[in-house]
């Protein structure tokens, strides 16, 4: 009985271990963000070399991912 005791407390202190260390690896900081954006939180579009808007980014389905919205929920403008 003392042997199964300390097989169950000793698998418990090893999974333990692991999930404060899964924990740990887990939490940081937030990515940064490499798209800028203006006061409202619209995204400002880049341009390309000609100074004209660049085509809207594609998902991973090959369609164009949906406008973006400002910091109140609302669609931002397209690009002009």
């Amino acid at each position: 009985m003392k042997l199964r005791a300390a097989i169950v407390l000793s698998f418990a202190a090893i999974m333990g271990s692991g999930l404060i260390a899964a924990g740990a690896a887990t939490a940081g900081p937030p990515a940064p963000s490499d798209v800028q954006t203006s006061e409202n939180g619209c995204p400002i579009v880049p341009r390309g070399s000609d100074g004209k808007p660049l085509p809207p980014p594609k998902g991973p389905d090959g369609r164009p991912l949906p406008p973006p919205s400002d910091n109140n929920g609302n669609p931002c403008p397209p690009p002009s």
